[in-house]
């Protein structure tokens, strides 16, 4: 039946099979706070200077949005786990819901669970908070829980059963802002994640087994150690083909467009920051990525090497 999770019930993917119908609270600052998450993580992805005015006012809004402890309680309910014993859902931040629909994630993939889709958006914004604010106490009684139960979680000991495997990514990309230094952990969840990303080849650009492509870049980029950098040279190749082929970015001829499509410009500068963690490609400033107006499609013009 799959992995057992730390409380001995069935696996948290097969739980979430049970759930057929969920209410939940629509606030409108839960999704404004949605929304300034993603915005900031893509201005890192593409190299935007963010002053320190703009880095204060996020870290004022993400702890004015925290949730209240009975919305917490009330959704542990709902994901049909004990409130007092649970360490598979999010204690600080809800994730929001577009009349009951889950939004993208921050690098555009669309999350099938709930676990996958509250943990990412706890461990966002909890990884911005430590990089802009990391000597504030709550956001360092958060980190420090939060890490505390990731590593109960099947996930944050690498689960290979559905989107558990993607919810370890936000494990890694936390881990990276705020803990780079326990390598262990790290290694642990790298090494399956990482036989997962050679596996990846034409025709898969997108996600593959649970896998988002482009989030577990971010993830490598972050981390920048010999693991990653083996990692991708392996694949070095491949993803410069994927930055050199043009995705569509605009309408197609039928005049319809993918919501997927609008992360396609986004997608390559996640690849292209994560090959120039590669010693050949020393200055990711010099490979440009444009839109090509004519054809609604992006490209980047980095070299073969």
């Amino acid at each position: 039946m799959g992995e057992m999770h730390p409380m001995g019930e069935m696996h948290p993917m097969e739980k979430e099979n049970f759930i057929e119908e969920v209410y939940f609270m629509e606030e409108e600052h839960s999704v404004e706070k949605y929304r300034l998450l993603c915005k900031l993580v893509q201005k890192e992805q593409f190299g935007t200077e963010m002053t320190q005015q703009e880095k204060d006012v996020a870290v004022q809004s993400f702890l004015a949005a925290r949730s209240q402890p009975d919305e917490i309680l009330q959704y542990k309910k709902r994901m049909r786990v004990s409130p007092a014993e649970d360490c598979l859902y999010p204690d600080y931040y809800l994730p929001p819901y577009d009349g009951g629909r889950k939004l993208r994630l921050v690098q555009g993939y669309l999350p099938k669970t709930n676990l996958l889709y509250a943990n990412h958006c706890e461990a966002e914004i909890l990884r911005l908070l430590v990089r802009f604010a990391p000597e504030h106490a709550s956001v360092k009684d958060m980190v420090r829980h939060t890490l505390e139960r990731f590593r109960k979680t099947c996930f944050g000991n690498f689960c290979t059963q559905g989107e558990c495997v993607a919810a370890g990514i936000c494990v890694l990309r936390l881990l990276a802002s705020v803990r780079p230094v326990d390598e262990a952990w790290i290694a642990k969840l790298l090494g399956p994640l990482g036989e997962r990303f050679l596996a990846f080849g034409p025709g898969q650009a997108a996600s593959q087994k649970g896998i988002p492509l482009s989030y577990l870049l971010m993830a490598f980029t972050d981390i920048d150690n010999e693991t990653t950098k083996e990692l991708l040279g392996q694949k070095k190749e491949w993803l410069v083909q994927l930055l050199r082929k043009g995705w569509i970015t605009g309408r197609l001829s039928n005049g319809k467009i993918s919501d997927g499509d609008t992360y396609n410009l986004l997608g390559k500068y996640i690849i292209r920051n994560a090959v120039c963690t590669l010693p050949e490609y020393p200055e990711k400033e010099r490979y440009r990525i444009y839109v090509d107006d004519a054809e609604g499609r992006c490209y980047c013009d980095i070299p073969w090497k």
